[in-house]
């Protein structure tokens, strides 16, 4: 079975690059959410990226590919500041990684940044998935205007419009019951928070590209850097990574 068999995508998608794919695993940088300057969630899962090095396979078996994405015109049109992202992708036979660098090659310029991983993951019902590691967790509640709790489950599980930041979240969540019953490992580095998002029937029905009974069949579960804005200062990196394992 391929692995990208365990990523959603809606049958209404959008393929003209002008908007997001809605499903995979949308880039979202430099903002998360609205933003007054561009679209929603920003340019990174807009925008055409450079295939630095196309798909090879590694002596390990492996299969490695690397993209990047650098300041241009288009970019600086709603962000000004020059920056340059290498997107590290490597496959296993159950694993997939995700090495993400962003750099800072101003002298004098600092920029603040949020990034997220908004993968969308294909189940058979979602309302029998359950997301683990994220008790005791404090969320954003984006469904109740923002209001903050402490999350008490040992084991989240989806049965509404669900659309939380969960904050200082640890390094390892297990997605159960997704493709063929089977669990998801997903492993963080650097990403400070997860997001859970299913947009339910009424909200399904406001996405124009996402059909109205698609949502009991997707969950997103998203590694990010979303809460706090990543500050990153001249001539320096920040590094995330992501690796999601079928079990």
């Amino acid at each position: 079975m391929s692995f990208f068999f365990f990523f959603s995508y809606s049958k209404l998608a959008v393929f003209d690059g002008k908007k997001a794919i809605r499903g995979g695993i949308p880039f979202v940088f430099p903002q998360f959410g609205p933003w007054n300057f561009g679209p929603q969630h920003g340019f990174g899962r807009v925008v055409r990226w450079t295939l630095e090095r196309a798909p090879e396979r590694l002596p390990s078996g492996d299969v490695e590919a690397v993209f990047s994405l650098m300041d241009n015109e288009i970019t600086r049109s709603m962000w000004n500041y020059p920056f340059r992202i290498t997107y590290r992708l490597i496959l296993r036979e159950k694993e997939l990684h995700f090495h993400i660098g962003v750099y800072n090659p101003s002298k004098d310029m600092t920029f603040s940044f949020n990034l997220l991983l908004h993968t969308y993951l294909k189940v058979p019902d979602v309302r029998r998935c359950q997301i683990t590691g994220l008790h005791g967790c404090t969320f954003v509640d984006k469904t109740r205007d923002g209001a903050i709790y402490q999350e008490g489950r040992d084991a989240v599980t989806i049965n509404e419009w669900t659309d939380r930041v969960y904050q200082h979240t640890p390094q390892e969540h297990i997605i159960t019951n997704v493709v063929s019953g089977r669990k998801m490992r997903l492993q963080k580095y650097n990403f400070p928070d997860t997001v859970v998002w299913n947009p339910w029937m009424e909200k399904a029905r406001e996405c124009q590209d996402f059909g109205d009974d698609e949502y009991p069949n997707m969950i997103c579960v998203e590694a990010g850097h979303v809460s706090t804005p990543v500050i990153l200062l001249p001539g320096t990196a920040f590094e995330a990574s992501q690796i999601l394992q079928v079990m």
